[in-house]
Formats: C-alpha cells, sequence, structure tokens
C-alpha cells in the first residue's frame, strides 16, 4: 500500500473525555481503504479499527497485554475531522504505550497488517493475524537471546541475498537450529562484530556439520554509523520484498522481537554502517575453521570455542554456485558473482 501511518497518527488530535463510559476515537480513514481507520483514544494512544466484510458471529473475548489490548466487535464512536460523530462495530487494536519508538514498531506492524489482509477484512483473517501480532508483543517482555550485531548481521544476508523470499523460508527453521539458514544440503551461519577482526565464536556442531551438506560461514563487521541504515529500516526493507507471503512476514518480526526481547525498542533506531557490511563480508569453509574436530568425550556436550579466520583463504560467491545452485538464491549478489 505504501502508506506511512507514523505521519497519519501524528496528525490526529486525541478526542476529549466527554463521557467517560462511551469508546470514542479520533480517527482518520487509512487512504485508499473503507475497512481501516487509524486513530486515537483520549488517552492518545494509537488504535487501528478494523471493519471486517462478514456478520459478526460468536463472540471472541479480549486480548489485554502490557503494551497491547485487542477487543473485537466493539460498538464505537468515531469522530473524523470537521464531521459528527458516526457509530460502528469494530475490532480496536490499541497499543497501550506511550514510548515513541514502541509506537511507531506498533504502526510498522499494523502496515503489515493491512497489505496482508487486504481491503476486505474476514473475522476468520483479522483474528488469525491477530494472535501473532500478540504472540509478538508478549515476546517483547522476554530478555534478549542474542545481541543486536548477530541479528543485523543476519538480517542485512536477508536484505542483500538474491531470493529473500527463499532466504527467509531457510532462515531460523527452528528455535534449536543450529545454522542461522540451511535449504537443502546447504548450511549457512551468519557471525557479525564489531571489532574489524574476524574472530568469532562456534559451536562444535557448526564447525562438525552432517556429512553431504555444504556448510559455510559468512563474517561481517557491524558497526554504529550516524547516517547509517537503522534496524527499523532494515526490517521494512526485508518486509517490502516478501510483502506477497504473509507467513514470512510475521516470521520476520517473530524471530527479530524474540531475539530482541525487552531490548526491542532501544535497538530499533540503532544505525549500521552498510557500507562496510557491503565490503567485509566473506564467505569460508567451516570444516576450514580451527575448531574441535572428532568425537567428544562420552558426557560432554554444547561446547563453544572462538576461532580467527583471518588466516582462511574466502570463498568466491561463484566457487560456492557452482557447488551448489542453491547458493545463487541464498548468498548476496556482488559483481563477480
Amino acid at each position: 500500500m505504501g502508506i506511512e501511518l507514523v505521519e497519519i497518527f501524528e496528525s490526529i488530535r486525541a478526542p476529549a473525555i466527554e463521557v467517560p463510559a462511551k469508546p470514542v476515537y479520533a480517527v482518520i480513514p487509512v487512504p485508499g481503504s473503507t475497512s481501516y481507520f487509524l486513530g486515537k483514544d483520549a488517552e492518545a494512544l494509537p488504535c487501528l479499527l478494523v471493519a471486517t466484510v462478514d456478520k459478526p458471529g460468536r463472540l471472541q473475548p479480549p486480548i489485554r497485554l502490557e503494551s497491547l489490548d485487542v477487543q473485537f466487535d466493539l460498538a464505537c464512536h468515531v469522530r473524523k475531522e470537521r464531521a459528527v460523530d458516526q457509530q460502528g462495530t469494530f475490532t480496536v487494536i490499541r497499543c497501550r504505550s506511550h514510548d515513541l519508538e514502541t509506537v511507531r514498531y506498533f504502526l510498522s506492524v499494523c502496515e503489515t497488517i493491512l497489505r496482508i489482509l487486504g481491503d476486505d477484512p474476514t473475522r476468520a483473517g483479522l483474528s488469525s493475524v491477530v494472535q501473532r501480532l500478540a504472540a509478538i508483543f508478549q515476546k517483547m517482555q522476554k530478555a534478549p537471546t542474542r545481541s543486536i550485531d548477530g541479528l543485523i548481521g543476519e538480517l542485512y544476508f536477508l536484505w542483500r541475498s538474491a531470493n529473500p523470499v527463499r532466504a527467509l523460508n531457510a532462515w531460523r527453521t527452528d528455535e534449536n537450529a543450529r545454522f542461522d539458514f540451511s535449504d537443502g544440503d546447504v548450511r549457512i551461519d551468519v557471525k557479525a562484530t564489531g571489532r574489524r577482526s574476524r574472530v568469532h565464536t562456534f559451536s562444535y556442531d557448526q564447525c562438525n556439520p552432517p556429512p553431504g551438506t555444504l556448510a559455510i560461514v559468512a563474517s561481517l563487521f557491524i558497526e554504529r554509523a550516524a547516517n547509517g541504515m537503522t534496524l527499523q529500516s532494515l526490517l521494512g526493507e526485508i518486509e517490502r520484498m516478501a510483502t506477497a507471503q504473509a507467513d514470512l512476514v510475521f516470521k520476520l518480526h517473530e524471530v527479530a522481537v524474540g531475539t530482541l526481547g525487552a531490548s526491542l525498542n532501544e535497538s530499533l533506531s540503532q544505525r549500521f554502517d552498510v557500507r562496510l557490511a557491503d565490503s567485509s563480508l566473506s564467505l569460508f569453509d567451516l570444516r576450514d575453521v580451527p575448531a574441535i574436530r572428532g568425537p567428544l568425550p562420552v558426557g560432554v556436550s554444547d561446547v563453544h570455542f572462538r576461532s580467527d579466520l583471518s588466516p582462511l583463504r574466502a570463498l568466491s560467491i561463484q566457487a560456492l554456485i557452482d557447488r551448489d545452485p542453491v547458493f545463487w538464491d541464498l548468498l548476496p549478489r556482488t559483481e563477480d558473482a
């Protein structure tokens, strides 16, 4: 749709509290749609009001989380600028936080909802989307599971890949995946560092990949830059590339929020140097990485170690494509490929 909900939201004046028991929302119709209104409630909190095209059925219970609540089939009074109040029945999706980054993230996910549901949202489709949205906001209350540099490295790799949709399908195939990307016989792990040295932490399993697989590590440098790309912009770029794939768009947000957890708000505005990432990306065979090889002693598991890749010879993208065509889609495209 190409709609910037943040700009619309900022132009809305919150309604005055006239009758406390009456839910009143100051709204602006989402451009090009008859089913969606963006609004503010009396607390100036952002709300997306959705009118479904099918008739109401069994009333669904509301959802209430720390930063999000949803009320289905709510009788509302909507106040459009320079117009009398109107009544209607809507599903109201509300962000319960005044934090600027949380609001911006909420509105960006609302843009995703609009693209996924289209202009004729059904109750079943809306319910499914709302449940996934709630799962994302639940993860925002948990502790981070990985560093922001590691996530930016993986997202950068996705963004630069020749086929981002296929790369998204291959990314984090399950929570316990040993490699960041897995497709057919190809395994790829992305290692990002801000220290300008190719010293990374590996697991024993990564450096001893399954027989018959082609396993590589993508090493790159991630550094902050005042004029660089923000994490939020990076997420938006990838989302637009996969906009027709609803499950993948939600997977993108689920993994990102699941990784950053409660640090999401402060992370979204972090900027990184794209040019440095582009110039520093190098690919190495995981079987060449200095590592512990062979069987582990009985009773020993979850072994990790740090390895220096600087003495290793980097692999060319074309050489990897020649070994397995899957690399054609997954690897970033450069002039020599």
